[in-house]
């Protein structure tokens, strides 16, 4: 369960980890200072193959794949552990970062970090809308583990830089995410699916909702 703390709070969200985190805004600076080499040397280029995945998944997230059976199906070949699609569980409202780094790589493993993206609330399965406060969104960082999936060759013989093998990420989530655009498309898909009037009129309410949304401080934006 997502919790709520003061204002310039950033979320982070762990993904390819069994557990999910939030850093009060002191905290975070250091990280992404600490880190902010890795994430800008690499800004708008992906050039190493994990970075290349996340910008996938990414991607992928954006078209709204995470929202149903056949797309959660074709997300989880980016996995080394998927999981079945949750058809009941809530979405995640997200906007894309706008970096993505590599932050480290020990052999067959790596973690790869998001920053300047923008998380917003979450529907439920009621299509109803939860906003997270704060003036509707707050700045959210992302966290990836990567393992490094060997196939042509055994552990011994290749290593992650040959081409013996792809990076996956290493857990799938327990949860939907979307961006503003795809959940709209969702819940509108939805509505009109649906016969039951409460729903119907929660989904007028969540498309409406969203569609005030604005971006923050997330987006590539360094405000």
């Amino acid at each position: 369960m997502w919790q709520r703390e003061l204002i310039g709070t950033i979320f982070l969200f762990v993904i390819g980890q069994p557990h999910r985190f939030l850093i009060r805004s002191l905290p975070v600076l250091a990280f992404f200072v600490s880190c902010s080499a890795a994430l800008f040397a690499q800004v708008l280029q992906y050039k190493r193959p994990t970075e290349q995945l996340i910008k996938r998944y990414e991607r992928m997230v954006a078209e709204g794949a995470l929202l149903s059976p056949d797309g959660w199906t074709r997300v989880s070949k980016l996995f080394d552990e998927p999981r079945p699609y949750p058809a009941n569980s809530e979405i995640q409202i997200i906007s894309t970062p706008g970096l993505i780094g590599e932050a480290k790589l020990d052999g067959d493993r790596a973690q790869v970090e998001t920053k300047w993206g923008d998380y917003y609330g979450t529907i439920d399965s009621n299509l109803r809308f939860k906003s997270v406060g704060y003036g509707g969104n707050v700045m959210m960082g992302e966290r990836f583990s990567l393992v490094f999936i060997h196939h042509s060759q055994s552990h011994k013989e290749g290593m992650a830089g040959s081409d013996s093998g792809e990076w996956k990420i290493e857990k799938a989530p327990f949860v939907r995410t979307a961006t503003i655009a795809a959940a709209i498309k969702y819940v509108e898909k939805m509505r009109d699916q649906s016969k039951d009037l409460v729903t119907r009129k929660n989904a007028d309410r969540t498309i409406a909702a969203l569609k005030r949304l604005t971006p923050g401080c997330g987006n590539a934006s360094a405000c």
